[in-house]
């Protein structure tokens, strides 16, 4: 049986209002089973709605002028980290000025805000799943925290905080948080923003670094420099410069953090070995925490942390005894 030719640019990853009257795909195409419909009026074929900036795009082709992807779909459609539960969460939140309705579509979440015409962005949007850039209207990086903000626990929102300011540095931006935390005087959000912006730290590459500080601080330990920088002497047979994860540069000890990627990857694993055999080297006593130390117990960890520096010649106060940290949420 011969099939009938496809519409003209029907790709593979095609997204379009299934609309004749908007130059879509002809109604009748629209209703075959190879095509998905992430929303009511909008048609897919061949697109993997598990990705998220795909569901964006699709969902952005319903929004009016001035609707935007926001609250913690914004953060995540921008690749920003969020625990498990709201990676995997089925709706996406979309945010409208006052005073138009919040969209009602099923499978959103809509917002009616005071979202002014200049905190929404149309970016060009990498989706994962195929490398292809699709335009995305999201509300910028400071409207993005603030909303977060009523959304997310302090921890994940200092994570959150700490991958923005990261990205505004590399980038030679200000640090969204300064913005955020002025445009949003009186506002849902505020005061959380506000107990965040104080614990954020420059250098951090990722959420469970930012978690595992924030732990230290809960046990009672002194706070940790942030991307420390560690380089050879005499002492080293070789010249070489690294830079560890945490580190307390006056007892000599320092954390690394070491993710799936370090176990899995023979390259990653082997310099891991190396670098740490040269942290032995200068006189640091290097620790490994992973996974589990962070998202299952981290109470062995915080013992072998306090010990350690103990031994580097910190003095606790009087009767001091590590306290009791809860795991952090995945």
């Amino acid at each position: 049986m011969n099939r009938r030719p496809e519409p003209p640019g029907f790709d593979d990853a095609w997204v379009v209002r299934a609309s004749v009257a908007r130059g879509g795909m002809p109604y009748a195409r629209t209703r075959r089973t190879d095509v998905e419909h992430p929303y009511r009026g909008v048609a897919a074929r061949g697109v993997d709605l598990s990705d998220i900036v795909q569901r964006a795009h699709a969902l952005g082709l319903l929004l009016d002028e001035g609707g935007a992807i926001s609250h913690t779909t914004a953060a995540l459609v921008r690749g920003y980290p969020l625990p498990r539960a709201l990676r995997l969460a089925p709706q996406l939140h979309v945010s409208v000025p006052r005073p138009r309705r919040a969209v009602r579509i099923a499978g959103v979440r809509g917002h009616s805000l005071e979202l002014a015409a200049g905190q929404v962005e149309h970016l060009l949007v990498v989706a994962p799943s195929t490398r292809e850039s699709l335009p995305v209207p999201i509300v910028d990086e400071p409207f993005t925290l603030l909303t977060c903000a009523t959304q997310l626990a302090l921890p994940d929102l200092v994570a959150l905080a700490d991958a923005m300011l990261h990205r505004a540095t590399v980038r030679g931006r200000p640090d969204p948080m300064l913005q955020a935390l002025d445009d949003s005087a009186r506002r849902p959000g505020h005061a959380r923003l506000a107990r965040a912006a104080p614990l954020r730290r420059a250098g951090v590459r990722s959420r469970a670094e930012t978690l595992l500080r924030l732990m230290m601080a809960s046990a009672g330990l002194p706070e940790p420099v942030v991307a420390h920088s560690v380089q050879s002497t005499g002492l080293s047979l070789e010249t070489w410069v690294a830079e560890a994860d945490l580190a307390w540069p006056a007892y000599r000890v320092l954390v690394e953090y070491e993710g799936d990627e370090h176990r899995t990857s023979r390259r990653r694993f082997t310099t891991d070995v190396r670098r740490f055999d040269r942290y032995a080297d200068e006189g640091w006593s290097a620790v490994r925490a992973t996974r589990d130390d962070v998202f299952d117990d981290p109470r062995e960890l915080m013992s072998r942390l306090a010990r350690r520096l103990r031994e580097g010649g910190w003095r606790p106060p009087r009767r001091w005894r590590p306290r009791d940290v809860a795991a952090a949420v995945a």
